[in-house]
């Protein structure tokens, strides 16, 4: 089975980091402009590309807001994919409760920054309550809706406001979830697969909870038109439990292998670990697994081509001196020397 992450776009790379846009965030604003043009005499059409501008700079900083934090906790971050339900970001540092906490706030943080800096300008120039804004279930969008300054200032600070809003909910794969599985492993006596088993309950229960929100709001003449995105968000999470689960499953399945006594045989090896035939893999987890394989191919290659591109910054510093190191050069030495770090930790 293909891995559905694979359909995206190359945006490049930015300060050492990939970034791509998944192809549903494209078909997401196919439908959202051909949605708006369906409203005659209303300009919608260019609040809604306003709109989609500032979801794509909303992500982008709240995933470079979860870089920053890796970079300044010794660890590196290889690549970002933007897609309608927010960015997802392939990053890392040591191994400990208190770094995995601080990357996860990161992102809400800057999202939370961006509104605490248009709050006083909608407030004090434009006069504008800010209350209504803090509704996630209602956008900024009156009948009499013009594209100004006031309109996108409103924009921005709801559109930032949401995510960081819905990041609180302590389910996978949203920040909230890792925030509960880090305050879990650094404050209780749980590990960290124990933590991480308590989070995803708790996600499943945050999804039942979106799906009778759903229900409520459907019965609302005001608000009805949220019972789609709630459904839908709430399956997005119970499956992004089911996957952590799964993979925390393997996970065990694998210490359990390493850890066998083999004084007994490898006969023995084998009929303990070898399954009946059917419990075979089934195709979700055999994407899964090809999934992360192929993450982890992407992650050495990255590392490969950095550290080719050290080796090149090196000799051009042999040669010219180290005054010829642009930020971008300082940044790669650091990471890749971190990791260099981390490895020899381990």
């Amino acid at each position: 089975m293909r891995d559905l992450l694979s359909w995206n776009i190359s945006l490049g790379r930015w300060h050492g980091v990939h970034v791509r846009l998944h192809v549903f965030f494209v078909l997401f604003a196919v439908v959202a402009l051909h949605l708006a043009t369906r409203a005659p005499g209303h300009p919608l059409l260019w609040v809604t590309l306003m709109g989609l501008g500032l979801l794509l700079a909303s992500v982008l900083a709240h995933e470079f807001g979860h870089c920053l934090a890796a970079w300044r906790l010794g660890g590196g971050a290889d690549q970002i994919l933007i897609w309608p339900f927010g960015g997802l970001i392939s990053a890392s540092a040591p191994h400990e409760p208190y770094n995995e906490l601080a990357i996860a706030v990161a992102g809400p943080f800057v999202n939370l920054a961006i509104c605490l800096f248009i709050a006083p300008l909608l407030f004090f120039v434009f006069h504008q309550p800010l209350l209504p804004l803090l509704n996630p279930l209602a956008p900024p969008l009156g009948e009499d809706a013009l594209l100004n300054w006031q309109t996108g200032l409103a924009w921005a600070f709801w559109i930032n406001w949401l995510p960081a809003l819905v990041n609180l909910l302590p389910a996978y794969p949203l920040d909230g979830g890792r925030v509960l599985r880090a305050l879990l492993w650094a404050t209780t006596r749980h590990s960290y697969r124990e933590s991480a088993v308590l989070t995803a309950r708790v996600a499943k229960l945050t999804a039942l909870a979106l799906w009778v929100a759903a229900w409520i709001v459907n019965d609302s003449e005001e608000y009805s038109f949220a019972a789609l995105p709630l459904v839908l968000t709430g399956i997005f999470l119970f499956f992004g439990a089911r996957q952590e689960t799964d993979r925390l499953s393997e996970h065990e399945s694998d210490e359990a292998m390493l850890g066998y006594d083999f004084s007994q045989g490898y006969t023995s090896l084998e009929k303990t670990l070898a399954p009946p035939r059917k419990q075979r893999p089934g195709p979700v987890k055999k994407w899964l697994a090809d999934k992360r394989a192929a993450r982890l191919l992407r992650q050495q290659q990255l590392e490969a081509d950095e550290e080719r591109r050290v080796d090149e910054i090196l000799a051009r510093m042999h040669e010219r001196g180290p005054h010829t190191l642009s930020e971008e050069d300082r940044a790669l030495l650091d990471r890749v020397s971190a990791r260099y770090r981390n490895r020899q930790r381990s």
